[in-house]
C-alpha cells in the first residue's frame, strides 16, 4: 500500500511539473508578440519634388514644418527641405520647453541663420514630450539633416487624427511643393539677381544676400508667421 501511495505521489508531481513547464513555454513564445512595434523608418530612396526632398509617410504643414507619426498619439516634428534651403545653415535654434503646450499653427521654434532670425509653426497641437538635445548643442544639425538627426521635438496630441487632417500629404503635398518652388523663384528674381543662380535656381545660402526687410517679407510669406497668433515673439 505504501509503495502504491509513493508511486501515485511521484506521478502527480511529474504531471504538475509537466504542466508548469508547458505554461512557461507558452508565455515565452507569446512575449515577442506583446512587444511594442518598432517605429517605421522612412523610405531608403529619397523622393524629390520640384527639386526638394519630400519624403512620403510624412504630413506637411503649409508653413514648411512636418509631422511624422510614431505612436497613435505622438509625432516627431521637424522643418522640411524647403525651409532649410530658404534659411541656409542654422546658427541658432530656440526649441520649446518639455511640457509646453503648442497650438496647431502657432509659433513653435525660433531659428537664426545668416545673421537673421525667423520662426516656424507647430504642425499639430499638443504637449511637447521631448526635444532634440543634439540640435540644442549643434543648431546646424536641424538644417543639415532635417528629416533625420535634425528633428526638433516630439509632441503628444489627444486629438491627433483631427490635426493630421489639416496637413498635406500625397498628391496635395506634391502640388504644394511645386507651387512653393515657383513662388520662391519669382520672388527671389524680383528681389535681386544675386540670390538666383544660373538657370533661375535659388542660390545656396542666399539668406545672407537679403536685407532684413526682404528677409522678413520672405520668411513671413513662406513660414506663415506674418499674422499674430497669440504666442508672442520667440526671438
Amino acid at each position: 500500500m505504501a509503495v502504491l501511495l509513493a508511486l501515485s505521489t511521484f506521478i502527480l508531481f511529474c504531471a504538475l511539473d509537466f504542466i508548469v513547464h508547458r505554461l512557461r513555454a507558452k508565455k515565452t513564445v507569446a512575449a515577442p508578440a506583446l512587444a511594442a512595434a518598432p517605429v517605421p523608418e522612412l523610405a531608403s530612396e529619397p523622393v524629390w519634388v520640384a527639386g526638394y526632398e519630400l519624403p512620403e509617410r510624412i504630413y506637411y504643414h503649409p508653413g514648411h514644418m512636418w509631422a511624422r507619426v510614431v505612436t497613435p498619439d505622438t509625432v516627431v516634428v521637424g522643418m522640411d527641405d524647403f525651409a532649410r534651403r530658404l534659411t541656409g545653415p542654422a546658427t541658432g535654434v530656440k526649441l520649446p520647453a518639455v511640457g509646453a503646450w503648442l497650438r496647431q499653427g502657432a509659433k513653435a521654434i525660433g531659428l537664426e541663420a545668416g545673421g537673421k532670425r525667423t520662426e516656424l509653426l507647430a504642425p499639430v497641437e499638443g504637449e511637447v514630450v521631448e526635444v532634440n538635445r543634439d540640435v540644442r548643442r549643434d543648431p546646424a544639425a536641424a538644417t543639415a539633416d532635417p528629416y533625420g538627426g535634425g528633428w526638433l521635438f516630439k509632441l503628444r496630441s489627444g486629438n491627433l487624427a483631427a490635426n493630421l487632417r489639416n496637413l498635406l500629404s500625397g498628391t496635395l503635398a506634391r502640388r504644394w511643393a511645386e507651387d512653393a518652388r515657383e513662388q520662391l523663384t519669382c520672388r527671389l528674381m524680383a528681389l535681386s539677381g544675386s540670390v538666383v543662380a544660373d538657370g533661375g535656381e535659388p542660390a545656396r545660402d542666399f539668406a545672407r544676400h537679403l536685407d532684413p526687410v526682404a528677409w522678413k517679407d520672405l520668411t513671413d510669406r513662406f513660414f506663415l508667421t506674418g499674422t499674430p497668433d497669440g504666442q508672442g515673439d520667440l526671438r
